[in-house]
């Protein structure tokens, strides 16, 4: 089955950029998937990379099989993700549970506390988890991508950004650079992340779609993240 990934380095869950697949140290997500392949019978990944918007647009012509993405109303028109018996999105067989955090230097977290909006984040296009922050506190510049919105942090030309610093229950210390930037907890969202696949392939292939759900939902996921943010290596990101 193909799965299209997007062609940015988004550490920990894909490194390196471009169409390349790497073999080596490819990203947590992409090492799940692969371990999921000896847990599914007849089952094996084909990694495309393309642009998130392309991904999505392949996915919903059944060009592709599956993207790793995170529920929205809008995309259950086009994908499938998996479905407990209330009829909700099951969130024990996520890939991913992550939680967001403000992240910027020493004192953006004294701001927060004393109230001195508006406060300026640099944050990708497209970032779903704009929806989460009230509006009218924080001034938005857009970005082509996570590490030129901490750049911009680390240059001192905006306030913060929008980072990870939850793996499931564990605190990440604003990574990528925790050297440098530290994240104001608690997060302002806990997003899941699905293996959502597309129509035609739920409908050919309904049972190996259940085991691959299942099989995600008893792997120790947060240990392929976990070991990817403690040992960052073969990226171009300060190592902490």
């Amino acid at each position: 089955m193909t799965l299209c990934y997007e062609d940015k380095n988004i550490p920990p869950f894909f490194l390196g950029s471009g169409f390349e697949v790497p073999n080596y140290r490819p990203g947590a997500t992409i090492e799940i998937l692969r371990g999921l392949e000896s847990k599914v019978r007849n089952v094996r990944f084909k990694f495309v990379r393309k642009p998130w918007q392309r991904c999505l647009n392949e996915v919903q012509k059944n060009k592709v099989d599956a993207v790793v993405a995170s529920y929205r109303a809008e995309r259950a028109h086009f994908l499938n993700f998996p479905i407990n018996e209330q009829g909700k999105v099951d969130e024990t067989l996520a890939i991913s549970m992550l939680g967001t955090c403000l992240v910027g230097k020493q004192g953006l977290g004294q701001d927060v506390a004393n109230k001195n909006f508006p406060i300026s984040l640099a944050v990708p296009r497209g970032y779903a988890v704009l929806r989460a922050l009230q509006q009218d506190l924080y001034r938005v510049i857009q970005t082509d991508s996570q590490d030129d919105a901490y750049q911009l942090v680390l240059k001192g030309l905006v306030d913060g950004a929008l980072g990870l610093c939850q793996i499931y229950d564990e605190q990440i210390s604003g990574f990528p650079y925790s050297d440098l930037l530290e994240p104001v907890f608690p997060p302002v969202d806990i997003s899941y992340g699905y293996l959502a696949l597309s129509k035609d392939f739920l409908k050919q292939n309904p049972e190996v779609s259940r085991a691959l759900w299942e099989g995600l939902g008893a792997m120790p996921l947060h240990e392929y993240y976990l070991d990817y943010v403690n040992n960052p290596v073969n990226h171009k990101i300060p190592r902490y």
